[in-house]
């Protein structure tokens, strides 16, 4: 049987509402019941608890005084900011990581990004995403700036929501995913030893990203909690 308390049990509520969100099947707004998700995925309510301090640690999820817990709803300026932010960060990033980058790193990158392909081109879009996401990452710890690293791993946990929270409209899973060509050309700069090429790359690459959130499509039927976490 599993665990119903725990960090085991605990994790499970984290990567059930984590995969809900990745997978676009918890809407932002979407309210999370202690009670519900106790229920749904047999653990205890200090499991969920926990698991929802870590959500809200990570800006995936809102926790509000007295009214429980929602799925983040960034707003259109909130979304621009961010991407505002990542784009004066990963250059940084970049520029420094394209002077000091190594063999090994490099063979790292070239690695991870071949392994990023290989999902997409299985139809694995759960992994594609998660590692389209953990490249961003990635580059950050290479680059050893530990400021830059935590400032990146909350910019980079709130960007999934970005893809649900136009309103009127709820975006496709294709939308606002890296997939690998680009990621593959930043590794290029950074092989290179170019730092200007690898800050443009990277910039360019943010601002695809950015304009793919402005690609309005028809809206979604909104899942409930229970068919939202029906894998977990």
């Amino acid at each position: 049987m599993k665990p119903r308390s725990g960090r085991a049990a605990e994790d499970r509520v984290f990567n059930a509402v984590l995969n809900a969100i990745l997978d676009h099947r918890l809407a932002p707004g979407t309210k999370l019941v202690e009670r519900d998700l106790s229920e749904l995925l047999g653990v205890s309510r200090g499991a969920v608890r926990a698991a929802l301090a870590r959500l809200g640690h990570s800006l995936l999820v809102e926790l509000r005084p007295n009214r429980g817990a929602v799925i983040a709803n960034p707003s259109a300026n909130e979304t621009r900011d961010v991407f505002e932010a990542r784009r004066v960060i990963e250059s940084a990033v970049v520029q420094g990581l394209a002077r000091s980058i190594t063999a090994k790193q490099l063979a790292e990158l070239r690695g991870f990004v071949a392994e990023e392909q290989k999902a997409y081109e299985r139809g694995d879009r759960r992994t594609g995403q998660r590692l389209s996401i953990r490249f961003h990452k990635l580059l950050s710890e290479l680059a050893g700036n530990a400021a830059l690293d935590r400032f990146m791993e909350h910019l980079i946990c709130r960007t999934p929501l970005l893809t649900l929270a136009q309103k009127g409209s709820r975006q496709g899973s294709r939308l606002a995913y890296c997939g690998a060509d680009e990621h593959r050309e930043i590794v290029d700069a950074l092989a290179r030893r170019d730092p200007v090429l690898a800050v443009r790359r990277i910039t360019a690459h943010l601002g695809n990203l950015h304009k793919q959130l402005h690609v309005e499509e028809e809206p979604g039927p909104a899942a409930s909690l229970s068919e939202a976490l029906i894998d977990a």
